[in-house]
């Protein structure tokens, strides 16, 4: 896990990435850091779900397609233990249905890779109230 608290807001609200890619997590960290969101990231869904947090995510960047646990998988494993975080699913993969993305994270709540930054960075902002231009 690498933390970057330097960037936290005093309301406590901060976003988490799990996603495999090194490359992918950090150019996805700094885009939300540079905006001032505190952000955490992740490798692996089990990382995510081991890792000690006073409080849940205000949102989870989640890509779809992880080793081991998916995001499909996480994401589940989270409902059912009640969380009420909002899900930003990512994928490269286009076999991943629309369908099923858009079920689990509404028409807007998915980005298909390659996306721009802005385009992350709105998202986020919109779904998860988070990270506004003061």
């Amino acid at each position: 896990m690498t933390t970057s608290r330097l960037t936290s807001r005093d309301d406590g609200r901060w976003v988490a990435i799990v996603d495999d890619d090194p490359s992918v997590r950090s150019a996805l960290a700094r885009v939300l850091r540079t905006a001032g969101i505190a952000v955490e990231t992740y490798a692996t869904a089990h990382e995510y779900l081991s890792a000690s947090t006073e409080r849940e995510p205000t949102c989870l960047v989640l890509d779809v397609h992880l080793g081991g646990m998916t995001g499909f998988d996480l994401h589940d494993r989270l409902l059912a233990s009640g969380s009420r975080v909002t899900v930003v699913f990512i994928t490269a993969h286009d076999e991943v249905p629309t369908a099923e993305l858009e079920r689990r994270a509404g028409p807007d709540g998915y980005l298909r890779k390659p996306f721009d930054g802005d385009q992350l960075l709105a998202l986020v902002r919109r779904v998860a109230r988070i990270g506004s231009v003061r």
